[in-house]
């Protein structure tokens, strides 16, 4: 028995997300019914997060148990079913990934003041910075899908590349 269709709060490897203590779920594949399973969760280090030990159910969902996961970290969750015959199937993996915590940006705008029965030009913003050792980044960008993302002048992310863009099945 393998469990399929993993989801974390209903959404298929979310990222972005404030939620710290999520509702896993996932669909069962093989056997006849599930009677117990394993949960283990690490960081995208591979520190463990959580391991919930051999639980005994058929229930298809279970309540994190570990700690809160802190904000920007990358949790990898893996869970295995037993099935009426008290057989361990194989290891599924998913994912998500907490948001940034505490907001510290701010909001960048034109230089008028707004009037709402004014029509305006489209707002063009570039923002260029120099870094190095750089090993992990994640850009939150927003503009009701009317932006181009570049990093070195090469186009970063896909044609919706916004931080709620989770892929469908």
């Amino acid at each position: 028995m393998r469990a399929i269709r993993l989801r974390t709060e209903h959404l298929r490897d979310p990222i972005g997300v404030d939620f710290t203590a999520p509702r896993l779920f996932w669909n069962c594949e093989g056997g006849k019914r599930q009677t117990a399973y394993q949960i283990t969760a690490a960081d995208d280090t591979g520190q463990q997060l959580w391991d919930s030990g051999w639980v005994e159910s058929a229930s298809m969902r279970a309540q994190w148990g570990g700690p809160a996961v802190a904000p920007g970290t990358k949790a990898v969750w893996s869970v295995r079913l037993w099935d009426e015959t008290g057989t361990a199937g194989d290891w599924a993996q998913a994912s998500f990934e907490t948001g940034i915590g505490s907001w510290r940006a701010q909001w960048i705008t034109g230089s008028y003041k707004v009037r709402k029965s004014r029509r305006y030009p489209v707002d063009c913003f570039r923002k260029a910075f120099a870094a190095q050792d750089i090993r992990k980044a994640r850009l939150y960008i927003t503009a009701c899908g009317l932006y181009e993302a570049r990093l070195n002048g090469k186009r970063v992310g896909g044609l919706h590349s916004c931080p709620w863009d989770y892929r469908l099945p």
